[in-house]
């Protein structure tokens, strides 16, 4: 009587595990890496190209926020572009090729879901401190600010000065001076925005809306309406200066203010 022999094979050696930057994540972090370095740099040096000359305190902050914005976002972008490019370099498959299946899904990765939240709070909470912080700061009253009502009509800007009896359609203000604008409308609804002065605010009819600017270099810009108010909304803008205080004085003679008026108005806040 015979038995046949059964061979047993030894099981196989389990594989070394390959070095982290050798696998897939490891690679995505490299690329992570470098694409958050560029888009760092690119935050910190583009806005003070791509962006307007400002000519005031509120504008200079302007630029502040959409660097601080964009580092801040640069990791995140950084993030989506290295998947999606290690995903086209990778794990490209040809049209005869079965598909391979799905990996594991992230829902039940509890230390992956913590380290979301905890990032993802504090972008939102530094981003809502920072917009805080900087609305509040724009909307408070300096003492000796100069007093400038501006009104929108289809389709002019007109800009009076309180105590002076001057009234224009060209927006002079001085040099270092704080300017508090009080901001309404005539008709519908425009948009009072100066990009080198920093501000922009609705012009609602019968409410006014007040907002401040510092200006802080001579030069001058340009104020448009931001909002479509018919069919000549594209043409209404006016021009602005920031001159110095003398220079202010001797403007407001010139468009009809007393000499008293004049020197008192631009010389408050000095």
């Amino acid at each position: 009587m015979s038995s046949d022999v059964i061979d047993e094979v030894p099981p196989a050696a389990p594989a070394e595990p390959k070095p982290f930057f050798s696998r897939s994540s490891g690679k995505i972090l490299v690329i992570w890496l470098v694409m958050t370095a560029i888009g760092v740099v690119i935050s910190l040096v583009a806005p003070h190209h791509l962006m307007p000359s400002m000519i005031s305190e509120q504008g200079n902050t302007a630029i502040k926020t959409v660097v601080l914005f964009s580092v801040l976002a640069a990791p995140v972008a950084a993030l989506v572009y290295a998947i999606a490019t290690y995903s086209l370099l990778a794990w490209r498959r040809g049209s005869q090729e079965t598909p391979p299946e799905d990996g594991p899904p992230l829902r039940g990765n509890t230390p992956l879901t913590i380290v979301w939240l905890i990032v993802t709070s504090f972008l939102c909470i530094v981003l809502l401190v920072w917009g805080l912080a900087e609305l509040s700061a724009e909307a408070a009253s300096h003492p000796g600010a100069l007093q400038v009502d501006v009104t929108g009509q289809q389709w002019v800007w007109t800009y009076s000065y309180p105590g002076t009896g001057v009234e224009s359609r060209t927006l002079v203000l001085p040099l270092g001076r704080p300017v508090q604008f009080n901001v309404t409308s005539e008709d519908v609804t425009h948009g009072f925005w100066s990009m080198a002065l920093g501000v922009q605010v609705d012009a609602n009819p019968n409410v006014v809306t007040t907002l401040q600017a510092t200006p802080n270099k001579l030069g001058n810009f340009t104020i448009r309406c931001s909002q479509v108010c018919g069919i000549y909304h594209a043409f209404m803008y006016s021009p602005g200066e920031v001159v110095t205080t003398a220079q202010f004085a001797a403007w407001l003679r010139s468009q009809g203010a007393s000499a008293t008026a004049a020197v008192r108005v631009a010389r408050a806040g000095s």
